[in-house]
């Protein structure tokens, strides 16, 4: 027998289950876009280290509060997976967050997020020289385009550095965090018996242990500033929605439509992020970076779309 409220029921759009993911994932890039407006704005009331050190913590509490049961039991599978989590904890989160706020504290938020915002072409060219096969045209032609734009919004205001900032070090700290990430990327593969989230505690705790020490030496050297209420607030976005939230909802969008069209998503970062910091920090984009904004995100679209091209061959 069939049962009725299957049977009566109104069927459901097709397109609905895109629109949910896709809206999931626009909202994980907001949230990530936000975090370099963030880190950018915070850079006189913490260090890039206390950054990392707070942003991951925040988001290993939030990952065990929302899946304490899945975790509890995912201990016994750690051990199996720890060189991978270990990867993505101390490369992946506490690596690429370390010189994305050093950078941020040099450097516009919309300029280091369009140096790390090339990741899909770091990663589809490494792919490329680990077969030992020539790049795609459709790929030269992107990574070289999405180069050139990197150029023109790193170097087209035209303006000269501000005192406190030191574009060399920023563009060089960016870069290496657009490594890790990148490094990162293409080890991130299922986990022997966890689950994304679960995977995500593991990594945020192996991240927040690997930088503790650290962390207690720049107290101690340092001193610690307590956060006024605005600070603290911004510091629990970065752990919860920058973090928990964001890659919660990227990993179910990219189950849903694939990861290839779910990497595309991406271009959308340095776009938010240039948004965002415009509003909030009151940065200007003069035309030769919008330009250059713009060519690296064609370049983004050319290459993740003649990826998808590929595969479907």
């Amino acid at each position: 027998m069939s049962d009725p409220r299957i049977s009566h029921a109104a069927p459901v759009p097709a397109r609905f289950f895109l629109l949910v993911p896709c809206f999931g994932l626009v909202l994980a890039t907001l949230a990530w876009a936000g975090n370099a407006v963030i880190g950018r704005g915070l850079r006189d009331a913490c260090d890039p280290l206390q950054l990392t050190f707070y942003r991951w913590s925040v988001a290993c509490l939030c990952f065990y509060v929302a899946n304490r049961k899945a975790i509890d039991a995912g201990w016994q599978n750690v051990r199996c997976n720890l060189s991978r989590l270990w990867i993505g904890g101390a490369c992946g989160m506490a690596g690429y967050n370390l010189l994305q706020y050093y950078a941020l504290a040099r450097m516009p938020a919309s300029e280091v997020a369009v140096i790390v915002g090339i990741t899909p072409l770091t990663v589809t060219l490494a792919e490329a020289a680990l077969r030992r096969a020539w790049p795609a045209p459709t790929v030269i032609f992107g990574g070289s385009l999405g180069l050139a734009g990197v150029w023109l919004v790193c170097y087209g205001n035209g303006v000269a550095a501000a005192p406190g900032d030191r574009p060399w070090a920023g563009i060089a700290a960016a870069t290496a965090a657009m490594l890790c990430w990148s490094f990162y990327s293409m080890r991130n593969v299922r986990y022997e018996g966890l689950s994304p989230t679960t995977a995500m505690f593991f990594m945020s705790l192996i991240s927040s242990f690997t930088l503790l020490p650290f962390f207690i030496y720049d107290l101690v050297a340092g001193g610690m500033r307590v956060p006024n209420l605005l600070i603290g607030a911004q510091l629990l976005y970065l752990g919860i929605p920058a973090s928990g939230l964001a890659y919660v909802l990227y990993d179910r969008g990219i189950e849903r439509i694939g990861r290839v069209a779910g990497a595309q998503f991406n271009c959308l970062i340095p776009a938010f992020a240039s948004a965002l910091a415009s509003i909030f920090l009151g940065e200007t984009l003069a035309k030769l970076q919008v330009i250059g904004l713009v060519a690296v995100i064609v370049a983004l679209n050319v290459v993740l779309l003649g990826k998808a091209g590929k595969a479907r061959d």
